[in-house]
């Protein structure tokens, strides 16, 4: 026999007593093992022993129980009892018979007892599970107990529409009971199948609660099929009865009690789910406050089982404060109100102490002495606007590190707690970088009889690669000396055929600072190598934000001035793009190995740079760039106010920025100098500063911006 017909034919076998538990799992009912117990079986039905005859207005009628669930196919002792049962039913009813062909005089009814019958429906049979739709004609079946047994297995459960039983073992034959403490009402055995449960109707309830109950199936196997779902309460009786050919939503109101819901496929029933209506505690709602009462969550326990009700994020508000002073506790009040599912209001109030955390000093100034030799610090509380301060003179410590970083180190060291040790650094010196033009005539005949020039004498010349008309253009070249043979250079000669176009879209020849400054064509030039200066605008644990004194070199912010975006030095981006421009690629090539000695890597850092929206100081501003991780990098326009206080924006340039044409202002020397920042309104022009110190913007193919280079470095914990 194969297994579902082994499943079918025993459905409505009644016999076996069983003890069982339940374990309820939100709306489905789950059951779990618990130790396996034996109980006497009871017979399935015993029939009066006393027949009423009642009369009833001249009519004669017959009640009995409806017992049409019951059959006899098992061979089971429970069975033949069903079976005895069955025939008693039909003694009874031809004795009727026989009275009334007797005599149509006598009149009267004759009332026998309701037979309680329990339907039992198996839904699936899986590998590791059985469900069942069950009901009952016994209208107070509360003390009725659903059991399942099988070889070391018993798990049980109060009546219900429907019962799901898991976690059993394949391949294996369980018996189904159902009884009270007097009489078993049915027994059958099903068998567990191989393979999953091929269900293919899943419910779910999405909410049960405000006297809402809301729900919907689905099919995974669709195709034309009638469904119809039935809802049932906890007596048997269907609540909400449709028929539909598509899976769809449900909305029941007035959930007032447990439910099962039932889908079945073309008039047999494919799932169900046992749905248990709330029952909360209202006395014992727990209110969860945050601190000081900024947020409170209300969890209402359920007390049949079901999930707690939740209500967060409720509105309160204070209904009395006093603020705590420097040395004393204040406190808050607040109340709290919500609307329960029950349509009453619940509220709660609590006081909250506001602690008392001594003085607040937040906005402390430190001011210098001119020499940095003391150094002032003052502030007022903000709580109760106390004033203090404290002067201190300060310690003093020349630094010299292997690296080649020199400065001078300036330490304030406060005894009031609420001042913090402060450092300041001067004279910071740290790389070389060719600076000064060299005056020594004679110094400057012999370096040019030892490199000559790129022209018309044999030498280690090479060339600057300088843009004109927006390519490579061989006119500008350079040789690094190093005369007394220590592995660092001393000087840089320069020499140029023509002039450096103010802008590298311009052609040779055009108008150029290079002639302004006093420099020729077809002339070498020579410049000493030079410590570079730096000032120094933050510090912390040993690593110190520096940007050098002097405009170093002139360099264009990128070559051409396309004004869309446009694929260019490895990414895509507008002209302004501070990550993909020429400038920023020197920067860290060129510059950076020329200027720093071979243990750079150990002393400049690798920086995240901001290049967000913020640093450009603008509201909006289409050009911003991606954050760029560097070693040199030039200040934005938001460092250049931030840290104003610790450096000059007016600044000069070396005699080689201008030999590079550098534009500067007459009988003042101090020139442009570029800014990472791009300028909001065009794709093709970047923020400067100028030589007086103030902000603007020009094209970004402008040759004679100068170079203010900026990085972290670090100088060891002090």
């Amino acid at each position: 026999m194969k297994k579902d017909e082994f499943n079918k034919q025993n459905i409505n076998n009644q016999d076996g007593h069983l003890n069982v538990d339940e374990n309820p799992l939100r709306n489905i009912k789950e059951v779990e093992t618990v130790k396996e117990s034996q109980q006497e079986e009871d017979e399935v039905f015993k029939s009066s022993e006393e027949n009423k005859i009642e009369e009833d207005n001249g009519r004669q009628s017959f009640e009995g129980g409806d017992n049409s669930s019951s059959d006899a196919s098992s061979s089971s002792g429970s069975a033949s009892g069903a079976i005895g049962s069955s025939t008693a039913i039909g003694v009874v009813g031809g004795a009727i018979g026989a009275i009334a062909v007797a005599s149509v005089l006598i009149l009267g009814v004759i009332k026998l007892p309701t037979i309680p019958v329990v339907n039992v429906n198996l839904i699936t049979a899986s590998s590791s599970s059985l469900s069942f739709a069950l009901s009952t004609n016994i209208e107070i079946h509360d003390n009725l107990t659903i059991s399942l047994k099988g070889e070391s297995y018993e798990i049980t459960t109060p009546f219900q529409e429907y019962v799901k039983f898991t976690d059993l073992s394949q391949n294996n034959v369980y018996t189904l009971s159902v009884y009270n403490d007097n009489k078993s009402y049915y027994s059958s055995n099903f068998y567990t199948n191989e393979s999953e449960d091929l269900n293919n109707i899943t419910i779910t309830v999405t909410s049960y609660i405000d006297d809402r109950l809301l729900f919907y199936f689905e099919d995974s196997l669709p195709g034309d099929k009638l469904y119809t779902v039935n809802v049932k309460n906890k007596s048997g009786n269907s609540i909400y009865l449709d028929e539909t050919n598509t899976p769809k939503k449900y909305e029941i109101d007035h959930f007032v009690e447990d439910v099962a819901i039932f889908v079945s496929v073309n008039g047999t029933i494919s799932a169900g789910m046992q749905v248990f209506k709330p029952i909360y505690d209202y006395k014992n709602i727990e209110w969860i406050w945050g601190e000081y009462g900024d947020t409170v969550t209300a969890i209402i326990p359920s007390i049949n089982g079901t999930n707690d009700y939740y209500v967060r994020d409720i509105r309160n508000f204070e209904i009395d404060r006093k603020d705590p002073t420097c040395f004393n506790n204040g406190y808050v009040i607040r109340q709290a109100a919500f609307i329960g599912p029950d349509k009453n209001r619940y509220e709660s109030q609590r006081e909250f102490i506001l602690p008392s955390n001594g003085h607040s000093f937040t906005d402390i100034v430190y001011t210098w002495g001119e020499d940095y030799s003391t150094c002032y610090a003052e502030s007022t509380c903000d709580i109760c606007e106390e004033s203090i301060s404290e002067k201190v003179t300060c310690e003093v410590n020349e630094i010299n590190t292997d690296s080649g970083v020199s400065c001078t180190e300036y330490v304030a060291s406060f005894t009031n707690e609420y001042f913090s040790l402060k450092r300041h650094y001067e004279n910071l010196t740290y790389g070389r970088y060719p600076q000064t033009q060299v005056s020594d005539n004679t110094l400057i005949s012999e370096l040019n009889n030892t490199y000559g020039d790129p022209i018309t004498q044999v030498g280690e010349w090479k060339k600057y690669s300088y843009y004109a008309s927006s390519s490579v253009t061989d006119f500008m070249y350079y040789v690094d000396a190093d005369i007394d043979s220590d592995g660092t250079f001393d000087y840089r000669g320069v020499y140029f055929t023509d002039y450096r176009p103010i802008n590298t879209t311009d052609a040779l020849g055009n108008t150029s600072y290079q002639y302004d400054n006093g420099y020729q064509t077809n002339v070498t030039y020579w410049f000493s190598y030079e410590p570079i200066e730096w000032d120094v605008l933050d510090n912390g644990d040993g690593n110190l934000f520096i940007t050098s004194k002097l405009i170093l070199d002139s360099q264009s912010f990128y070559h051409e001035t396309t004004d869309t975006s446009f694929s260019h030095n490895g990414g895509s981006g507008y002209a302004n793009d501070y990550s993909l421009s020429d400038m920023r690629l020197w920067l860290n090539d060129e510059f950076y190995n020329l200027a720093f000695s071979s243990d750079r890597d150990e002393v400049v850092n690798v920086t995240e740079v901001d290049n967000s929206l913020s640093s450009t100081l603008d509201s909006d501003n289409d050009y911003v760039c991606e954050n760029t991780t560097d070693r040199v990098f030039l200040l934005s326009r938001s460092e250049t106010k931030d840290y104003s206080s610790y450096m000059s924006l007016s600044i000069v340039g070396t005699d080689y920025a201008k030999c590079q044409g550098l534009y500067v202002a007459l009988n003042t020397n101090k020139g442009f100098y570029s800014l990472r920042t791009p300028y909001p309104n065009s794709s093709i022009q970047n923020r400067y500063i100028t030589n007086t110190g103030n902000t603007s913007y020009e094209t970004i193919d402008e040759s004679s911006m100068g170079v203010r280079p900026a990085c972290w470095i670090n100088i060891g914990n002090n």
